[in-house]
C-alpha cells in the first residue's frame, strides 16, 4: 500500500477502503509524496478510524494530543488508543503500558536548577521515566542515518565533518501518545506551546562520534538564512533529554561558559539560544565524544512561533 501512487489511493480511499483512507491521509498531513491538504487529510484519517482500522485511531489519537485542526483533547487521545489497543494492536497496547491509562498527573513537571542567567541554562533531574526512555530509543533504533547540518551556502543540510554522529528524525505521522506527551512536558517546562516545536531528532552516538562547538540559532548575519527567520522563525531553545546513561565520556559542553552537563537518564538539559532578543553567542555548545558505550539523546529545537504540522 505505502507505494501506491495518488490516483490509485484516492480511488480506494473514496471507495471506503480503510487502508487507503489512512495511507492517502498521512501523505496529505503533511505533504510526503503527495500535496499538502491537512483538512482533507483529517476528514481521511478521521474515516479510517470510524472503520476501526488502528492505526488511523493512533493517529487520530497524536492529532488530538497535539491539537492539529483541533482543541487539544488529551483525554480523547488516550481513548482512541484504548480502543486501538482494545482492538488487539500491540503497539497501542504497549503505549498504554509506558505511560498508563491516563493523562492526569502527565504534565507534573520536577523542579528546575538554573546554572545561568544570561544565556539562561537549566537542568531537570528525572524529566522523563526510564520506560518512556526505552520506547523512544527502540522506536529510533531503525531509522538511524548520518546525521546533518545546514548547509549556510546552498540550503538544505548535508553530512560534514563537524558532526560524525547518526540520529533520525520523527515526523508528526511518525509520532505516538509517548512522544506527544513527552512534547507536551517540553511545552510545560518552558512555557511554549508544543505549536512552536521542531519535529523530534534522536542523536546517537558511538565510541569516538561527536557533534564539535556549534550553535543552535539561526544566524541573521548569514543571508541565506533570512527567509528562514522571515518564514519559521528564530529558534529561540533547545531542549535535550538524556535516554541513557551507560557510556563514559559524552558530556553535553560549553566552552565560552566552562561549563558542561552529563545528565542521567531521563535528566534534561535546557538553554536558550537568544538572551534578550539577540542570539547570544555564549551559547557554543558541543557534544563530546563517548570513550565507551553509545550515547542516545533526545533533542528539540523550538521556534518564537508556531510551525505547521512536518
Amino acid at each position: 500500500m505505502s507505494g501506491a501512487d495518488i490516483p490509485s489511493l484516492q480511488q480506494r480511499a473514496i471507495a471506503g477502503d480503510a487502508l487507503a483512507q489512512i495511507e492517502l491521509g498521512k501523505r496529505l498531513l503533511v505533504g510526503r509524496d503527495a500535496p499538502f491538504a491537512p483538512q482533507d487529510a483529517m476528514k481521511l484519517i478521521e474515516a479510517s478510524a470510524k472503520q476501526n482500522n488502528t492505526d488511523a485511531l493512533q493517529l487520530s489519537a497524536v492529532l488530538a494530543a497535539a491539537g492539529v485542526g483541533r482543541a487539544q483533547d488529551w483525554p480523547a487521545a488516550f481513548d482512541l488508543v484504548r480502543r486501538a489497543s482494545e482492538l488487539g494492536d500491540a503497539s497501542a497496547r504497549a503505549q498504554l503500558e509506558v505511560v498508563g491509562d491516563r493523562f492526569a498527573d502527565q504534565l507534573d513537571i520536577p523542579n528546575g536548577v538554573q546554572h545561568f542567567d544570561a544565556p539562561r541554562v537549566m537542568t531537570f533531574e528525572r524529566f522523563l521515566p526510564a520506560e518512556a526512555c526505552a520506547w523512544i530509543m527502540n522506536r529510533a533504533r531503525p531509522s538511524l542515518d548520518a546525521a546533518r547540518v545546514k548547509n549556510a551556502e546552498q540550503g538544505g543540510a548535508n553530512v560534514h565533518a563537524l558532526r560524525t554522529n547518526t540520529g533520525m528524525g520523527f515526523s508528526l505521522i511518525d509520532t505516538d501518545l509517548v512522544i506527544q506527551l513527552t512534547h507536551a512536558r517540553i511545552a510545560a517546562a518552558i512555557g511554549q506551546p508544543a505549536s512552536h516545536q521542531e519535529p523530534t531528532n534522536i542523536l546517537h552516538y558511538t565510541p569516538g562520534q561527536e557533534y564539535r562547538p556549534h550553535f543552535d540559532f539561526i544566524d541573521p548575519g548569514v543571508a541565506h538564512f533570512s527567509r528562514e527567520l522571515q518564514t519559521v522563525g528564530q529558534r529561540t531553545t533547545t531542549f535535550l533529554i538524556y535516554l541513557n546513561d551507560d557510556y563514559d565520556g559524552g558530556a553535553t559542553t560549553f566552552p565560552r561558559l566552562d561549563w558542561s552537563f552529563k545528565g542521567r537518564a531521563g535528566d534534561a538539559l535546557v538553554f536558550w539560544n537568544v538572551t534578550n532578543g539577540k542570539p547570544d553567542p555564549l551559547t557554543l555548545h558541543a557534544g563530546t565524544p563517548t570513550s565507551s558505550g553509545i550515547k542516545w539523546l533526545f533533542s528539540k529545537w523550538v521556534r518564537d512561533r508556531p510551525l505547521p504540522p512536518i
